[in-house]
């Protein structure tokens, strides 16, 4: 089968491909989580429900291959400035975090009202349970809107939202581990797997996602998705993609007797095969692209319908062959109507502006 030359780089399509499996990853681990399938009754695809069990926990993978495009695309977009100043690094960083919080703002904005006038679920109950403070409700409410929840120990209106301040985390983190890679190239390597076992709070997010996040930059920064296809022999196809699968099953069999650190580290896996594989594939390439596409919409939004709002209906189902599928459709059709409203509504006009003024005006970095 004959190939672009797109397909000669890891590319943005493969990234959308990849975000794709890591959503249905995400989205099952979540839905058919071991006390939600004893809590439901669920029949499972395997009659063995403590092996689905086991598999749907390690699904959890998905969290590292998220931070592992993140600190991938990071690495390529500031290898790929020709200014590597302080104030340059500072200006994308804040795009970057305004384009996610973007994302959040309107979500948040009508999952409250949502809670509030269509479910009848009190925000007072929620970030205030005397319903007096307002002044601390209105704070209470502001720190979740921007995904900081997690860190500040607040009330959130979606739990799932604690990846939120992780990924604020590592966006503001990303030029500093960039720089550090640059200048110590694989010695961060060891340094960084070391790295969670010597500092206090290590069991916290960033810090046990910190080897995976370096590994996605010295991937990005060496280009060895490239360098591995340019390496590879004619005939090793299926070496190849024996080898990945072999990767994956054996972070299957040690996960729940290691640290999350090692276990999850072969996430970079995934994007491999996307890289190597299932790109060449039309149908499939098509759907998990574009359902990639979606996938900070869906994110955002998947808990408040399986678990929130409408768990009755998801798991009225009661199989896996039909929750898991219907979730993806229902959660895939409420990004679809958000993307209306922030089309229609002039809201993705509005954050344009803010972006091209952001890139117009000049940054001064923090001392």
């Amino acid at each position: 089968m004959a190939k672009d030359n797109s397909a000669n780089i890891f590319s943005k399509n493969h990234t959308l491909i990849t975000k794709g499996i890591l959503l249905i990853l995400l989205l099952a681990h979540h839905v058919f989580y071991p006390d939600i399938i004893t809590a439901y009754g669920i029949n499972t695809i395997l009659d063995d429900v403590l092996l689905v069990n086991r598999i749907v926990l390690y699904f959890k993978i998905c969290i590292a291959g998220f931070a592992f495009l993140t600190a991938f695309g990071t690495t390529r977009i500031l290898k790929a400035q020709k200014d590597d100043s302080p104030q340059n690094f500072f200006r994308l960083t804040v795009t970057r975090l305004l384009k996610l919080e973007s994302a959040v703002f309107i979500i948040y904005f009508l999952a409250i009202i949502y809670k509030q006038f269509i479910m009848g679920q009190s925000l007072k109950d929620l970030y205030t349970p005397d319903g007096r403070n307002i002044p601390l409700m209105a704070l209470r409410m502001f720190i979740d809107m921007i995904g900081m929840a997690n860190y500040s120990l607040t009330p959130t209106v979606n739990m799932t939202w604690w990846y939120l301040s992780f990924a604020i985390l590592l966006i503001s983190a990303m030029p500093f581990i960039y720089m550090a890679y640059k200048k110590f190239r694989y010695l961060l390597l060891p340094v960084g797997c070391l790295l969670p076992y010597t500092l206090p709070d290590s069991n916290s997010s960033f810090f046990s996602l910190l080897p995976i996040v370096i590994l996605g930059t010295a991937f990005s920064y060496e280009d060895w998705f490239e360098r591995i296809r340019a390496y590879k022999k004619k005939g090793s196809f299926a070496i190849g993609l024996i080898a990945s699968s072999a990767l994956l099953y054996s972070g299957y069999l040690v996960h729940g007797y290691v640290n999350i650190t090692f276990c999850y580290i072969l996430a970079f896996v995934i994007p491999y095969l996307v890289y190597e594989y299932i790109s060449y594939i039309p149908i499939i390439r098509s759907l998990l692209k574009y359902l990639g596409k979606h996938a900070t919409n869906i994110f955002l939004t998947h808990t408040f319908i399986y678990y929130y709002f409408y768990p009755d209906f998801i798991y009225s189902f009661h199989s896996t062959w039909y929750i898991l599928p219907i979730l993806i459709i229902t959660s895939l059709g409420v990004s679809i109507v958000i993307e209306l409203i922030k089309n229609f509504s002039g809201y993705n006009r509005l954050t344009n502006k803010l972006l091209r003024f952001v890139n117009t005006v000049k940054m001064r970095a923090p001392d």
